[in-house]
């Protein structure tokens, strides 16, 4: 490998890093390390370490770029390898290195290490340098505040700036505020920032996505691993872009007859945020990792004791339909399995605005595909039996998938799931894997999407693409109930949500959940 590929490997690994992707930075980072050993990398991988915290392995990285960038007659970058080592653990003078970084141009590092040893300096340079340097500046002055009034002000201004790794922590001190004023209303808003938005995806990744879908019919780990890595290098870095939160009046007009419980996992506590007949409340529901405990508890067996304290979460809703907004804890909960959620319409969603944004998009029905994947054993049997009811086409490739999925309002896949991060969460089909990559590229997605099988991971890829309604399982899916249990879901599919609660009721399985505006 040459030095221009290895230094543009870090800069593609750098801007992975500064938008929050740690670990696909690392990916791209060790192929330049392994290669050839620039400080630049070394420094970078240091980076990477820390976020990780391991500080042992940033520590010894930075101690190698710095002697390197000593060897190379390059001192500007010396400060920016000890501002690492030192937020790393390693004793030195912290202020007099920021003011050395400073001058060399390494604002962000200068900016860290003021954040944790002098705060004031920190905020006093928020209005200059980078966009994370004011970003970090903006959250010294949201943690020096003494108002509320200020520290939400700050928070605000920080994260206009779009900075991922302040984002939480800004996140975080304004919902402080908000929960200890009992703010329902400010909790809820706060709770809406979700920053990431998935990456591009360029075309001319196209022809390695299909070498990894072959290498995937192969079972060759190696090249899918090298593949993976090549598609994320090809990829266009994401941006970090936030989609402005719908204003809660117009999630409460949309709402309707429904409820919302919007659950927010906060400093080890679960709160959530109920909306219901335009009131809006504040609810405390306790440690978030006992409901993490009796959640994994009903994917190895039913626990009476879990689902006594799950249903409890339900109550400030009562017996309307529901929209929920599950916290990390909640994210694969077979709510079907909660006796007061028994038979009632209930649509899950990333957020609020996720779902509004869904319900404002039509729902169609009329155009159908039907898609059947290879060691499922009902799945032929299945798309059959709905096509002779509801006509439309049936298809078992890739290729074939994608060109009818922009021409249907709905799309119907009985094929096994693959979850795996971002985009390379995949369905199998006869000729290997349809993935995210190839559902972000679509120009139209089908207003409803069904996946009868096993969780897959792409609801959110779909809904981002301008899917209305996906129908996903959050744990293992019984074979032999499956086929009935759709054919009742799709007679009732102009009320998604509520067709899926009866089905559920009716045949006893209770994995599925409806996500989006159902």
């Amino acid at each position: 490998m040459t030095p221009d590929r290895s230094l543009a490997l870090v800069g593609h690994a750098e801007a992975l890093l500064n938008t929050g992707l740690v670990r696909e930075a690392n990916v791209v980072l060790r192929q330049a390390v392994n290669f050839s050993r620039l400080p630049e990398a070394l420094l970078l991988a240091a980076r990477c370490a820390l976020r990780d915290n391991d500080l042992t392995a940033a520590r010894a990285l930075t101690d190698e770029a710095e002697t390197l960038f000593r060897a190379e007659n390059r001192p500007s970058w010396i400060p920016a390898a000890q501002a690492v080592a030192l937020r790393a653990g390693a004793s030195g003078s912290p202020l007099a290195v920021a003011d050395a970084c400073d001058r060399h141009g390494h604002y962000d590092d200068a900016a860290e290490l003021r954040l944790t040893h002098a705060p004031s300096q920190a905020a006093a340079h928020r209005h200059q340098g980078t966009s994370r340097s004011r970003a970090i500046g903006w959250l010294a002055r949201a943690r020096l505040a003494e108002t509320r009034r200020d520290a939400v002000a700050a928070c605000r201004a920080g994260l206009a700036l779009h900075d991922p790794d302040t984002h939480g922590d800004l996140v975080d001190i304004a919902l402080d505020h908000a929960l200890t004023s009992g703010d329902a209303r400010s909790a809820w808003r706060w709770s809406e920032h979700r920053p990431v938005c998935p990456p591009d995806v360029p075309p001319e990744v196209a022809s390695v996505r299909a070498e990894l879908r072959l290498a995937r019919v192969r079972r060759d780990r190696d090249r899918i691993a090298r593949l993976e890595r090549e598609i994320r290098r090809l990829s266009h870095v994401p941006r970090v872009v936030r989609r402005p939160a719908v204003p809660l009046a117009d999630v409460v007009d949309a709402l309707g007859d429904k409820a919302l419980l919007h659950f927010i996992s906060h400093r080890g506590q679960l709160l959530a945020v109920s909306v219901a007949a335009g009131r809006v409340r504040l609810h405390d529901f306790g440690e978030a990792r006992t409901t993490g405990r009796h959640v994994r508890s009903l994917s190895l067996a039913v626990a009476p004791h879990a689902i006594a304290d799950l249903d409890r979460l339900l109550r400030p809703a009562g017996d309307r339909p529901l929209v929920i907004v599950p916290s990390p804890e909640l994210e694969r909960m077979p709510w079907a399995a909660l006796p007061s959620a028994a038979g009632r319409a209930l649509s899950v969603a990333p957020s609020a605005s996720c779902w509004h944004r869904a319900s404002t998009r039509p729902l169609a029905l009329a155009n159908r595909l039907w898609v059947a994947g290879p060691s499922l054993l009902h799945a032929h049997r299945e798309v059959e039996a709905l096509r002779r009811t509801h006509g439309g086409r049936s298809c078992s490739t890739v290729d074939e998938t994608l060109r009818e999925m922009v021409h249907v309002d709905v799309a119907h896949f009985a094929a096994h799931g693959v979850r795996q991060d971002d985009l390379f969460s995949y369905l199998q089909l006869d000729d290997g894997p349809l993935d995210g990559h190839d559902l972000n590229g679509l120009a139209r997605v089908p207003s409803v999407v069904v996946l009868s099988a096993c969780e897959s991971g792409l609801a959110r890829v779909l809904l981002r693409r301008g899917a209305r309604v996906v129908v996903e399982s959050v744990r293992a899916v019984p074979d032999d109930r499956v086929v009935d249990l759709m054919v009742d879901l799709h007679d009732g599919l102009a009320n998604p949500a509520q067709a899926l609660a009866d089905a559920q009721a009716r045949h006893g399985d209770l994995g599925f959940v409806c996500v989006g505006a159902g």
